[in-house]
């Protein structure tokens, strides 16, 4: 494993050359460097959430409960949560260095009905800490690599992402999970309700709404959703609406108050507001961020 991970540090670094937050053109993964030691910070996971040090170490507080990991472990967040977290060793020497990857809950939802298991399991944590084997590595160096090339982006990478969401769900942390959405066949109805709202982007939806079209009592729907996806219904929504939108910018060259408008938000503040704080920049410099490199085009989410 000692090659992969080598490998997978240098990816890391690549894409994480200053201090900071970095975002690629794959929308569900964020590279994060620190030269130093951090104060503790606020985290939210929008969904099921890995994260994968590959230099130095962190602590993270989950509702009083602390778990530390550094470059021989990874954290799995289990789902839409906030939680407080600190870097404790980093140097300019030897700087922290992060991945994270934001799960698709389409994809996380295909996968628990293939993996379907109504067996009793332990309950669930919100999180959990475990060691970095060879397997996850190789697949998250396979995963980086498609970065470099856009044919690579739009053909392998959804195939690895999908092996990457199989692995972790099939761990023995995931048997709850994996019980919670065999119960009852609701996670079929949970599938269709994301093609509905994928093909509706544009449409004022509402949980009541999406709900009744896939003949679901609207309380119902929205707790099955969350144990199911990891994630709310409308939290998903502005997720597909906010991935749809950076392809419009970036791809069709349309002005940030037209995507708002294309992608179902009623106020271009409100959007612009969503979108820095989902991809870390404005809409403006986001686009000036990839017309400043040789690629000029972007896929939309990792899975279509």
């Amino acid at each position: 494993m000692a090659g992969d991970l080598a490998e997978l540090r240098a990816l890391v670094a690549r894409n994480a050359p200053a201090p900071g937050r970095h975002v690629c053109a794959l929308p569900e993964i964020l590279f994060v460097r620190s030269d130093r030691p951090t104060a503790l910070a606020r985290t939210q996971a929008p969904s099921l959430l890995l994260c994968v040090i590959v230099q130095g170490k962190k602590v993270s507080r989950f509702a009083g409960r602390e778990l530390v990991y550094d470059a021989e472990s990874y954290l799995v967040v289990a789902g839409e949560l906030e939680y407080e977290s600190r870097v404790i060793e980093a140097s300019p020497e030897r700087p922290y260095l992060t991945m994270l990857v934001a799960l698709p809950p389409e994809v996380v939802v295909e996968t628990l009905m293939s993996l379907g298991d109504t067996r009793a399991a332990a309950e669930e944590a919100d999180a959990y800490v475990s060691k970095l084997d060879a397997t996850l590595v190789e697949t998250l160096c396979r995963l980086v690599r498609t970065l470099d090339d856009p044919g690579e982006r739009r053909v392998v990478a959804p195939l690895v992402m999908g092996e990457l969401v199989f692995r972790l769900l099939r761990s023995e942390w995931a048997a709850e999970l994996r019980r919670q959405a065999a119960q009852d066949g609701d996670h079929v109805r949970i599938a269709r309700a994301m093609t509905f709202m994928r093909a509706n982007l544009g449409r004022r939806l509402s949980v009541a709404s999406i709900a009744r079209h896939v003949a679901m009592s609207p309380s119902h729907f929205a707790h099955r959703f969350r144990e199911v996806a990891r994630t709310s219904p409308m939290t998903y929504l502005k997720h597909m609406r906010l991935l749809e939108a950076r392809v419009l910018l970036v791809n069709e060259g349309l002005r940030p108050a037209e995507v708002a408008s294309r992608v179902g938000y009623a106020s271009a503040t409100h959007f612009h507001r969503d979108f820095k704080q989902r991809f870390d920049l404005p809409p403006v410099a986001y686009c000036k961020r990839f017309f400043a490199g040789s690629d000029k085009s972007i896929a939309g989410a990792v899975i279509a």
